[in-house]
């Protein structure tokens, strides 16, 4: 079953991972923090925003859209 966890990293600080029910991490904290504790409840702050999250296709601002450039590139390649 996916989860969560906290673990301490090689400079002694907490972050959060979340597995896969694979045992693969698929996604970690971009922050560290002073405590267990706080990972996991940043892990938990994670968990609840995602959970009603929608994808966005439109990349953020000053990020070119990869896919588009691959696939208009692939285009003008096979034509």
């Amino acid at each position: 079953m996916p989860h969560f966890d906290a673990y301490e990293d090689l400079v002694g600080a907490w972050r959060w991972r979340l597995v896969a029910a694979d045992g693969r991490t698929v996604a970690t904290s971009g922050e560290s923090f002073d405590s267990h504790w706080r990972a996991l409840r940043a892990a938990e702050d994670v968990r609840g925003v995602a959970s009603g999250s929608q994808i966005s296709s439109t990349p953020g601002n000053g990020v070119e859209d990869a896919l588009s450039a691959i696939i208009e590139r692939e285009t003008v390649q096979s034509s």
